[in-house]
């Protein structure tokens, strides 16, 4: 039987790790079309929630179209508007006529050519101009809104990977637009969410995207006793068992991170014929850890020295660094580059400032610190 434990894509239904408070919310706000801002690291989750949402509300029959627009390798403006366009009107085409004549209704203003269609691409794909001016380029940021009113439906953009906006020449401008449109649309909804934290916390509160008409879900720490319980109930359904105290301690050890428990629990499902005690489970942890080494190695790597010495002061526990014993002990050197080291591992989405403290993104990334990185013998 293959194991039951699924983390190399997103998941929905009985395999959805429950979070009940953000899935009610993120469902609700959805169906209202109030826009909704993820922000939180990869793996954390945000596809899984979104997809479930998305999941319930077809099965409750809502009125909505879902755009999906990925924007990982989306590298200009132009680019960005040109996925735009052809997202959105093949909601509606699925033919090239189609295409041709939905792209005359509702890209009046634009200049545009349509392909012709190829193999794989019945429809062809709209080819917009790269010379548009500013109200041209607004038009486009407002076609979701136009096609929901046109086709009396609920058109949701989801956006992932929202930040890489901020690599192009031109973001200001983009941001600018966006909020010149989107913060004034109400026939649509928009779903931005995005993997870089400190990044996307940057652009919504410099830029204030999208201000006061967005509301941002966090996803809370996933319970110990839920998580435990779903890891034993989905042993139990592959026909082997794991003690609550294992399970228990399997979550403990991911520090209740869904992707990297799931992860865990896969290799403890290949490495027993039907019972996970604390030996199958220590071995398990370490394939874990091994298994994830060289993207560790590759993030040490590219840290200095200082760097890692702050690190090591946070993984000690420590909050506030500019006092001249903590600058002593960590090789800190200023508190003018204590300052210039927290910007740093921001940037690298390593480390997370808030609330007079300091959080790993990735848990298990610490867990290697301390216990491999930090614990070689001289």
């Amino acid at each position: 039987m293959e194991s039951p434990f699924i983390y190399n894509k997103f998941v929905t239904g009985p395999d959805f790790i429950p979070r009940s408070a953000e899935l009610n919310l993120l469902t609700d706000m959805l169906n209202q079309r109030q826009n909704c801002l993820i922000a939180e690291p990869a793996k954390s989750g945000k596809k899984s929630l979104v997809n479930q949402a998305i999941y319930l509300m077809e099965k409750e029959s809502a009125n909505f179209r879902l755009c999906k627009i990925d924007l990982f390798n989306v590298k200009t403006q132009h680019r960005l508007l040109t996925k735009y366009v052809n997202k959105l009107l093949k909601l509606f085409a699925i033919r090239h006529e189609e295409l041709q004549s939905i792209a005359k209704d509702y890209l009046d203003k634009i200049p545009y050519t349509v392909s012709n269609p190829e193999s794989g691409n019945p429809t062809g794909n709209i080819v917009i101009s790269k010379n548009l001016s500013p109200a041209q380029k607004s038009e486009i940021l407002g076609l979701a809104n136009r096609l929901s009113e046109g086709m009396s439906t609920n058109v949701i953009v989801y956006i992932e990977e929202f930040q890489e906006i901020s690599t192009h020449a031109n973001a200001e401008e983009t941001f600018a637009l966006i909020n010149k449109t989107w913060a004034q649309h109400t026939k649509c909804t928009y779903l931005i969410t995005g993997s870089y934290v400190n990044l996307m916390n940057e652009i919504f509160e410099n830029f204030r995207v999208m201000d006061k008409k967005i509301e941002r879900i966090r996803l809370e720490r996933i319970s110990e006793k839920c998580l435990t319980d779903f890891v034993i109930r989905n042993f139990q359904k592959a026909g082997k068992v794991i003690p609550k105290e294992v399970a228990e301690q399997m979550c403990r050890m991911t520090d209740n991170h869904p992707w990297y428990t799931q992860h865990l629990a896969d290799i403890s499902y290949g490495l027993t014929r039907g019972y996970v005690n604390n030996q199958v489970l220590s071995q398990a942890f370490a394939l874990l850890l091994e298994y994830h080494s060289h993207n560790f190695k590759l993030i040490t790597h590219r840290m200095s020295h200082f760097q890692l010495n702050l690190l090591k002061a946070i993984l000690d526990g420590h909050s506030k660094f500019s006092s001249s014993e903590m600058l002593e002990k960590y090789e800190l050197q200023s508190s003018a580059n204590v300052n210039r080291l927290k910007e740093a591992v921001q940037k690298k989405e390593i480390i997370l400032f808030e609330k007079g403290g300091a959080t790993f993104m990735d848990p298990l990334f610490r867990v290697w610190l301390k216990d491999i990185f930090y614990n070689q013998s001289v």
